[in-house]
């Protein structure tokens, strides 16, 4: 919960699950699946056996935030392989480039090869072997599968085309994460449910499946409970304007002038301090920002970080679902100016 993902890993209950023998003979994902079997039926006690489900769940989920942290968002973090592996597994591979082609072998699905810089992709297999090879070991987690969407999308992001297995895992859990859907039915979790249908609806994207990406997104825009309107206000653009005229812009209200309830799993705002300078244009002809004749009859909401992510995921629809023009670039722009 605090974000130390890096001793999860390290922990001595995950260095003992996978610090056993190996007789050098089989494949490194092999091992793993073996090591997380061995783990989950060496206890007859229920209570026992809940905890093993419960670490092997945490480690799935600090391994996919390792692996997003040190190929997307960074900082780099220092994890080896020979932290977790025996060197009897590891000893036929005799130079650092021969494992890792060894581990990347493992991430290629259906003949697509696998992005060659990525860094750390033992993290990656280790969260396929946990929630893929033996996600029907931890099904007590009714969430589970979200997860397991959510390496969906990473996995296709490292193939050069789309994965017909992956695609058939994406369909999978989310139909299963839909069913439990009712977990986040009480409105204090109301936030969750709105990052459930939003990452449902950027997964039906990658597929190409536009339709049911919209249907997410509408989702996901009911529950914020935002009104988003595209309209047309009096304003001035340019240093020589005289007259206002009409301008397109996004009108942003709430329903009930009731913001979602904040809980620990919405992100703070970062403090003003800490965004980069607004960098003016410096044009002799436009205007800075758009100067309206009735700023005060457009002012925004304060928007939380959910409610944000849907008017972004709101303009991505529309991007994705209209031809390249300029009337649409002005409706995109339009949406940007309210997110920044």
């Amino acid at each position: 919960m605090d974000g130390d993902f890096e001793g999860v890993l390290l922990s001595p209950i995950v260095l003992d699950i996978f610090g056993g023998d190996s007789s050098g003979e089989e494949t490194i994902e092999a091992y793993l699946e073996r090591c997380v079997l061995s783990y989950l039926s060496g206890s007859n006690d229920d209570d026992n056996q809940a905890e093993r489900e419960t670490v092997l769940f945490l480690l799935s989920v600090a391994c996919l935030n390792l692996f997003a942290q040190s190929n997307w968002t960074g900082p780099s973090i220092s994890i080896h392989i020979h932290d977790f592996l025996p060197a009897t597994l590891l000893r036929v591979y005799s130079e650092p480039q021969e494992l890792t082609a060894a581990i990347v072998s493992s991430l290629i699905l259906d003949g697509e090869s696998v992005y060659s810089l990525v860094c750390n992709p033992f993290l990656l297999l280790l969260v396929r072997v946990l929630l893929v090879n033996c996600g029907h070991k931890l099904e007590s987690f009714q969430l589970l599968p979200w997860w397991t969407l959510r390496y969906v999308g990473l996995h296709q992001q490292l193939l050069e085309e789309r994965s017909p297995q992956l695609l058939a895992l994406s369909r999978s859990s989310m139909d299963k994460v839909m069913k439990s859907e009712a977990v986040l039915a009480d409105d204090a979790h109301r936030n969750l449910a709105i990052q459930l249908h939003l990452e449902c609806g950027y997964n039906c994207l990658t597929y190409y499946e536009y339709h049911a990406a919209k249907e997410h997104f509408q989702k996901a825009r009911e529950l914020s409970r935002l009104d988003i309107n595209l309209t047309g206000a009096l304003g001035k653009r340019t240093h020589f304007q005289e007259n206002f005229l009409a301008q397109l812009i996004l009108d942003v209200q709430r329903k009930d002038d009731m913001p979602l309830p904040g809980t620990p799993c919405t992100p703070s705002p970062t403090p003003k301090e800490g965004l980069p300078k607004n960098h003016d244009l410096d044009d002799d002809t436009v205007l800075n920002k758009m100067n309206l004749a009735e700023p005060g009859k457009h002012k925004l909401p304060d928007l939380t970080a959910e409610e944000q992510a849907v008017i972004l995921a709101v303009c991505t629809d529309l991007q994705k679902t209209n031809p390249v023009h300029k009337l649409t670039d002005e409706e995109i722009l339009a949406f940007m100016s309210v997110i920044l």
